[in-house]
């Protein structure tokens, strides 16, 4: 047992060092990543900057009349682009841009075009466009890939705005301020690795991240374990409950340590488990039902089922820049932006009437995917639940709930104003807790009463800092020790 007890302090105080560092820079980088997150333009903005929709519109059948196959239509909606009314329609193989106009043709990205588009974000001399044929540290994604190469405008504002358009689709990509690049390097790049030449390898990003919170758990156990045995034994020779260290470093990091050493441990294993999934092994899914937005609502309506004209919305939403084609089971919807948010219109009659789906339309929906024979309960509910949780409030009220009684334990959470939907099993209700739980501390109790989990992360946060910074400055005097005594040795 002494031997083990010597193995665990000496392997806690070599290792303590380096972990320490990490467990610095993720405490640090994660209160800043709290109030600032890594840079990304939101749908709000993309939707302010579109063109309102003409007066005239065109019936949909002469648009649909165009194309070779009308019977294998996924998809249809309509928007402007470059001042022209443009549809685009895919099918299985293909999509399909179609001027309203049937006498002009689709006008080209050019650089007027998008020039035209760059004014309308950042209205600012521009001081330079750089060429990117390759990702960079705001434009990381495989997604941008698609649409390279991308012009990247450098702004001589306040803000020092830099603005990423894809010169292929002329569509913007990524907007950044000098504000929210001095936050991210603060924050969200160091707490989440996010850095080129790792993020732009998936496995291997994931891999770091999860060996690197695996090293900390488990010098964040061994600490506890080291903590916990020096509180024992000097229990056992003085019968007294206190720290045997009396230089302020040593009992500073022992106290700090046995504090707060568990939430370390939890920070530690959550953030190795990240990006992992829950294995069969411990948490089992026993059918795999591939749940996707086709399953919930449906097979595809065909054009004839919209009773309500579409030409009509704008009678009542006159700001209104897209309307696209969509339907849940067998209700005719219109999503349509208007103005800077986004509507889903109920098309299955001549009313204009925003979608209110039915409990018996929900039921349809989760039927056709369990079967007829398994218990399920649906309840419209007003108030977020533990697995349906937003500490912003982004997740729409109220909601449908589904519980199937399942062996996966299956719940659904389906918006009855749009038909979006959430899915979990016990597997991905185990890596709430697992992940967003531990880490973010995810919880309802906590999420409900904003000031107090602002007051228990900021408390377990200091805390974690504390550990670390007296635990860094241990392991420099004891590898400064190790030095000299070396050089002792050699002279």
């Amino acid at each position: 047992m002494k031997k083990f007890r010597t193995f665990m302090f000496s392997f806690h105080r070599i290792t303590g060092t380096i972990i320490s560092l990490l467990f610095l820079m993720w405490f640090i980088s994660g209160l800043v990543l709290i109030y600032h997150p890594f840079p990304n333009v939101s749908k709000t903005a993309r939707y302010e900057k579109m063109d309102v929709l003409p007066a005239s519109l065109p019936e949909i059948g002469d648009i649909l009349a165009r194309i070779p196959n009308t019977d294998e239509i996924r998809g249809i909606r309509v928007n402007q682009s470059q001042k022209q009314t443009v549809f685009y329609i895919s099918t299985k193989d293909s999509t399909y841009s179609i001027c309203s106009d049937s006498l002009q043709e689709m006008l080209p990205i050019t650089s007027n075009s998008i020039n035209q588009t760059v004014r309308k974000w950042i209205d600012a001399p521009i001081q330079k466009i750089d060429t990117l044929y390759t990702n960079e540290q705001w434009i990381m994604y495989s997604r941008y890939n698609e649409v390279m190469p991308i012009y990247k405008y450098y702004f001589d504002d306040a803000e020092k705005h830099e603005l990423y358009i894809s010169a292929l689709t002329g569509e913007v990509q990524q907007l950044t301020s000098r504000s929210e690049r001095i936050w991210a390097w603060l924050g969200a790049i160091p707490h989440k690795l996010y850095f080129p030449f790792l993020r732009q390898h998936t496995n291997t990003w994931i891999n770091i991240l999860t060996i690197g919170g695996t090293i900390c758990l488990v010098a964040s156990i061994t600490g506890i374990y080291v903590g916990i045995s020096a509180f024992y034994k000097r229990f056992k020779n003085r019968k007294k409950i206190e720290s045997p260290y009396k230089k302020p470093w040593y009992r500073w990091h022992h106290i700090t340590g046995i504090i707060f050493g568990i939430f370390l441990s939890t920070w530690a294993f959550s953030g190795a488990m990240s990006l992992q999934k829950i294995p069969q092994w411990a948490v089992k899914t026993h059918h795999d039902y591939k749940i996707t937005s086709s399953k919930i609502r449906g097979k595809r309506l065909s054009t004839d089922k919209y009773i309500l004209d579409y030409r009509t919305l704008q009678s009542i939403y006159p700001n209104i820049k897209e309307i696209a084609w969509s339907h849940f089971q067998n209700r005719p919807i219109y999503n349509i932006i208007e103005g800077s948010r986004t509507l889903s219109i109920d098309a299955s009659s001549k009313e204009i009437k925003e979608l209110n789906l039915t409990e018996q339309e929900i039921l349809q929906s989760i039927r056709k995917i369990h079967g007829d024979s398994i218990p399920v309960t649906v309840s419209l509910i007003n108030k977020y639940d533990e697995y349906y949780l937003s500490r912003e409030e982004a997740l729409p009220l109220p909601v449908y709930r589904v519980q199937v009684k399942d062996k996966d334990n299956s719940s659904y959470y389906i918006n009855p104003r749009n038909g979006d939907y959430k899915y979990l099993n016990q597997n991905r209700k185990v890596k709430k807790w697992v992940f967003s739980g531990l880490h973010y501390l995810n919880i309802r109790f906590l999420v409900e009463r904003p000031a107090l989990w602002t007051a228990t992360i900021w408390i377990l946060c200091i805390g974690g800092i504390g550990v670390c910074t007296t635990g860094v400055w241990l392991g420099i005097r004891f590898f400064l020790r190790k030095v000299k005594a070396i050089f002792r040795k050699k002279q």
